[in-house]
């Protein structure tokens, strides 16, 4: 479970990241906040819609039901995030 202050403040760096770069994103959650974070294009995520979108950058919550990884739309479920680049249409 990922506390809701965690996450707020998660959300908030990805929101005022002056750049749109997924990888240094996530380096920054890992870093600042201790977070799991995975990167990937938002083309690749389906069947979830993100929990926060912004320019360039979609964020999704990353859950672990036995063995296997899936997103989640619950923060009490997940246990880190998954930050997808939004490709320009």
């Amino acid at each position: 479970m990922i506390e809701r202050e965690i996450l707020a403040k998660a959300l908030e760096i990805v929101a005022r990241s002056e750049s749109r770069d997924v990888e240094a994103i996530a380096a920054t959650l890992r870093k600042d906040l201790e977070m799991i974070v995975s990167t990937c294009a938002d083309d690749d995520v389906c069947g979830v819609p993100p929990l926060a979108e912004t320019p360039g950058v979609n964020v999704y919550l990353l859950s672990a039901n036995g063995a296997c990884l899936s997103l989640t739309r619950d923060p009490e479920a997940a246990l880190g995030l998954v930050l997808a680049e939004v490709g320009e249409s």
